[in-house]
C-alpha cells in the first residue's frame, strides 16, 4: 500500500520537474538538444529512482543491525519543531556532502563512483540525474544517518527533507538563468553549479549543493561572473556504460 509520504514525494517530484521543464523551454540559458542522449538520461532516472529507494532501505537495515537507533539520539534535538530539525539537517547534510563530493574529485577510487555524473555534455534538468549506484549510496549514507538517527525525523518530516534533496538536485542542474540578488552570496544557483561541470579544470570548484559558504571557507569557490560562459562540459569516459552506472 502506498503511504501518504510516498504520494507527497511523488507529487513534489512531478511538480518540480514540470516547473523546471516549463522554465527551460520558455527561456533556456544555453541551447540544448533534448533528444541528445535521451535514452541514456531516461535510463539514469530509472536507476536513480530504484537504486535510491533500495540504498536507503539497505542503509537503514545496516544501521539498525549495528544498533545505532539510540546511540546518537539527543532529546534536545529530537524535541525541536519539525521545521527546525529539517533546516538543521539541511545545513549539516550540505556540509557532509560537500566533503563526500570533494573526496570524489580528490581520490581515484571515489572518482569512479562520480564519473558518470560528469559525462554530461549538455546540462539540463534531466541530464543532471546521471548518478551511479555507488554514488547514490555514498550520498544517501550521511543523509539517512542524520535524518533517522541524529535528528529522529518522523516519516512525514523525512519525506519533506528527502524531497528537498531531490528539488535541490533538479534546481542546480536546470538550464535557466536566475538572479537571486544578494542571496547569491549564500545560495547556489544553476550558473554556480554549471562552473563545476566545466571541462577545463573547473571540476574542483563550486563543489557545494545548497550553500556557497563551504566553497568560500575551504578554498573551492569560483565566481561564475568571472569564469565566463564559453566553456564546454564533461569529459570523455573511457569505461563501459555498465561500469559508469555501477560506479566502479
Amino acid at each position: 500500500m502506498i503511504s501518504v509520504e510516498e504520494i507527497y514525494q511523488a507529487g513534489t517530484l512531478a511538480a518540480v520537474v514540470g516547473m523546471a521543464d516549463m522554465l527551460e523551454r520558455r527561456k533556456p540559458r544555453f541551447p540544448v538538444d533534448r533528444l541528445h542522449n535521451l535514452r541514456l538520461n531516461v535510463l539514469a532516472v530509472i536507476v536513480v529512482i530504484i537504486a535510491g529507494e533500495v540504498s536507503k532501505a539497505l542503509l537503514v537495515r545496516g544501521f539498525n543491525a549495528i544498533n545505532l537507533s539510540h546511540s546518537f539520539a539527543f532529546d534536545a534535538i529530537g524535541n525541536l519543531p519539525g521545521f527546525a530539525k529539517i533546516l538543521l539537517g539541511l545545513i549539516i547534510a550540505d556540509f557532509c556532502l560537500y566533503w563526500v563530493h570533494r573526496g570524489m574529485h580528490r581520490l581515484h577510487t571515489l572518482w569512479l563512483t562520480h564519473a558518470f555524473h560528469h559525462s554530461i555534455d549538455q546540462l539540463w534538468w534531466l541530464s543532471g540525474s546521471r548518478t551511479s549506484v555507488t554514488h547514490l549510496i555514498l550520498f544517501a549514507a550521511p543523509q539517512v544517518f542524520l535524518g533517522y538517527y541524529v535528528l529522529m525525523l518522523s516519516p512525514s518530516e523525512a519525506a519533506v527533507a528527502f524531497s528537498i534533496g531531490v528539488v535541490v538536485n533538479i534546481w542546480i542542474h536546470t538550464n535557466i538563468s536566475v538572479n537571486l540578488g544578494p542571496l547569491e552570496w549564500l545560495l547556489i544557483t544553476p550558473d554556480y553549479h554549471r562552473v563545476h561541470h566545466g571541462a577545463r579544470g573547473l571540476a574542483s570548484r563550486n563543489i557545494g549543493f545548497v550553500l556557497t559558504i563551504w566553497d568560500r571557507m575551504f578554498g573551492t569557490y569560483a565566481d561564475p561572473r568571472t569564469v565566463g560562459e564559453g566553456f564546454s562540459l564533461s569529459f570523455i569516459p573511457t569505461r563501459s556504460l555498465l561500469r559508469l552506472i555501477v560506479g566502479v
